[in-house]
């Protein structure tokens, strides 16, 4: 009989076709602790008698590297997707919604340039401070085309 521990509770005693059955549906894994008489100690289920009924996977069909390999992925952008760096540096440099027009966003640019100048520049700070905030978080141009 043996008995397994789940969620920190120990469950049995059960029979080892329950236990083979429990494996199969996964209900528990190879690392579940488990306890049947003769152990010393709870043990992980895979370094017990019942591991050994348990399918192995077929051997790989090419070995692997001695030493991991780390790919580099690459981001695949859009043809006419527009470099982020001109737009945050317009943005930031000066705040005056000329980094809407570039990516496109033609009714924000207009907002921003003529609050700016028919307040003659008084506005301009509050300008400033959204033009940083979308330097942060606009992530694509108007079009839905993600920065480079």
């Amino acid at each position: 009989m043996w008995y397994y521990e789940q969620n920190g509770n120990r469950i049995g005693p059960v029979d080892e076709a329950t236990m083979l059955g429990l494996i199969a549906n996964r209900t528990i894994s190879i690392d579940t602790l488990v306890w049947t008489n003769g152990m010393a100690n709870w043990t992980p289920l895979q370094q017990t008698q019942l591991a050994a009924g348990l399918p192995v996977p077929p051997p790989m069909t090419h070995s692997a590297p001695a030493t991991p390999h780390y790919h580099q992925t690459t981001v695949n952008h859009h043809p006419d997707a527009k470099d982020r760096v001109p737009y945050v540096l317009l943005a930031v440099l000066l705040g005056i919604g000329i980094h809407n027009f570039y990516a496109g966003y033609t009714t924000r640019g207009l907002i921003q340039l003529l609050v700016s100048i028919l307040s003659c520049g008084i506005l301009w700070f509050f300008m400033w401070i959204w033009a940083i905030i979308e330097a942060c978080t606009v992530t694509q141009d108007a079009n839905g085309v993600r920065f480079k």
